[in-house]
């Protein structure tokens, strides 16, 4: 069935690009793009945490440049937090027929250069930046698509290094690639009570959970890891970062340890704030590594042994330490967790 599944898919990718792909410009023009359009409808957390740096270097380049962004409205509060994006353009994911709205809507906005990092792109994607009708479209992996005129096949690359060189592939320098991480004051504060409240200063942050099932510590696993590291490391509290679904679980599984807490955390900005604050970061989840990484602080990573997807999503900290795993993130054991990874300094954000 999975194979059935597959090879429709193929065909019918394949059937896409053969009606959708057209050539659009043959060559960049020597002129500076005056607007830049980034397609971000599908991009998660992570995807908008590693590519914030480009907002800002454009603007630093040159401040007339307008850049646009399409996102979907779950996705729309990363990039309304942007002070460098111009305008948002909202897309139902998944709805051909907004997907034809919005494409025609944009096509009046005679975009420069559209952006789209994407390595799989799907047909909806496709007509979309058909419909755009840009002057020019950047890729990566992009060699076997006509409509894509600029292109980055480079391999084993990080994705922030992908937005640097796209923008210097059309002659914008960039200065800095430190990420902007998005906060906001109300939850920022609601943090800052909370660890004062709990007397906690000096702590290590640790999400136990992946997107996937195979990247989720399963409860077992979640206790003999907390009491390893609880036993190993007696100077500093552990917070068990949450989301809703899973905060009442977590609460019953703190509660058998000693300084280990669970904030009961709404969204993402809370999570951020946690972050900001810790001595080090816990993770297999990649948006909380790309977020501890834009604060610089110290990384235990838990990535699958797929060199191309870390390669992409690695963290970029000063310090960083990795976990590898074949197939499911419960084959990690406690004692990998070397005592020496946690041997690092604060790092004061009040």
């Amino acid at each position: 069935m999975n194979n059935m599944k597959h090879l429709l898919r193929k065909f019918r990718l394949k059937a896409g690009k053969l009606l959708l792909d057209k050539k659009s410009s043959d060559n960049f023009s020597d002129n500076m793009p005056m607007s830049i359009l980034f397609l971000r409808q599908d991009g998660k957390i992570g995807d908008y945490i590693v590519s914030s740096f480009a907002f800002r270097e454009i603007k630093r380049f040159n401040p007339m440049i307008k850049i646009g962004v399409v996102c979907t409205k779950k996705n729309a509060y990363l990039f309304e937090q942007n002070p460098y994006i111009d305008q948002l353009y909202f897309v139902k994911k998944k709805n051909i027929f907004d997907y034809i709205k919005c494409g025609l809507k944009l096509r009046k906005e005679h975009y420069d250069l559209v952006i789209d990092p994407t390595i799989m792109i799907r047909n909806r994607d496709l007509l979309l930046l058909r419909l755009i009708k840009a002057k020019n479209y950047f890729g990566f992996h992009k060699e076997d698509y006509k409509l894509f005129n600029l292109n980055l096949s480079q391999q084993d690359i990080h994705f922030s290094e992908v937005y640097r060189k796209a923008l210097e592939k059309i002659g914008i320098t960039i200065d800095n690639i430190k990420y902007d991480i998005p906060n906001t004051k109300v939850e920022d504060e609601e943090i800052k009570y909370f660890l004062q409240t709990n007397q906690i200063r000096n702590y290590i942050a640790i999400n136990f959970y992946g997107a996937s099932s195979s990247r989720k510590f399963s409860d077992e696993r979640i206790k003999q890891i907390l009491q390893y590291i609880t036993s190993i490391i007696l100077d500093k509290h552990i917070i068990i970062l949450s989301y809703p679904e899973v905060t009442n679980k977590l609460r019953t599984i703190a509660k058998e340890f000693k300084n280990v807490f669970v904030h009961n955390t709404q969204n993402i900005f809370h999570t951020i704030s946690l972050i900001k604050y810790c001595d080090q970061l816990i993770s297999p989840d990649t948006s909380s590594v790309h977020i501890a990484s834009g604060f610089n602080k110290p990384i235990i990573g838990i990535y699958s042994e797929d060199k191309t997807n870390f390669t992409h999503w690695k963290p970029i900290s000063e310090k960083v330490n990795i976990l590898f795993y074949q197939n499911d993130i419960n084959e990690i054991n406690p004692e990998q967790f070397l005592k020496k990874w946690f041997e690092c300094k604060l790092v004061n954000f009040e």
